[in-house]
């Protein structure tokens, strides 16, 4: 069930009014605060997600026409930053690991090279077999680390286009290359 925001002037909320705003921190900060702490442990994390969930919703409140369109706008900027922070501390992670792997006092850097080309290989072989749009988008994305708007200007698509190749192209590299992990380990 949706909580219940007490009435408020939605008009001055949208100007900006930092009173209004203030009743609408008080009221939806300890759902906020429930939700993200349900997606992620780290204390320091959590308060800063939830603040910038209403930073967030302090920039977007030109969209919000009604109190019933806070609670919505709301869980969806939690959602997006709750993802991004995810996505961020998976590749935090996996620099520390690639860190780990290459100032190690080991040197496998011969059979690594190979397992590297190897690999790069069998991944150049996925992208080629992805359907040509897809594939150009894919590379675009990941070699070239074009942003969408880019990669939607330059090929003259629209941005929901490329987000669609991007995902498509995305999941089937990633489930190719899943296959091929299993089969191998």
């Amino acid at each position: 069930m949706r909580p219940k925001l007490p009435n408020i002037e939605i008009e001055a909320f949208v100007k900006g009014d930092k009173n209004i705003f203030r009743e609408v921190y008080d009221f939806y900060y300890p759902i906020m605060v429930r939700y993200v702490q349900s997606k992620c442990a780290v204390t320091e994390d959590v308060e800063e997600l939830v603040q910038e969930i209403f930073v967030q919703l302090f920039l977007g409140r030109e969209k919000i026409r009604s109190t019933r369109d806070i609670y919505p706008l709301l869980f969806t900027i939690a959602k997006r930053l709750t993802i991004s922070y995810f996505r961020k501390q998976i590749s935090v992670q996996n620099i520390h690991q690639q860190a780990e792997k290459y100032w190690s006092y080991t040197d496998n850097s011969t059979e690594e090279w190979i397992d590297f080309a190897e690999l790069n290989s069998i991944l150049q072989k996925i992208i080629e077999n992805l359907p040509p749009q897809q594939r150009q988008v894919y590379v675009m994305s990941s070699n070239e680390n074009m942003s969408m708007e880019d990669i939607a200007h330059t090929l003259r698509l629209s941005k929901n286009t490329v987000k669609n190749h991007l995902r498509l192209a995305t999941h089937h590299v990633r489930g190719s290359l899943s296959k091929i992990y299993h089969t191998f380990f």
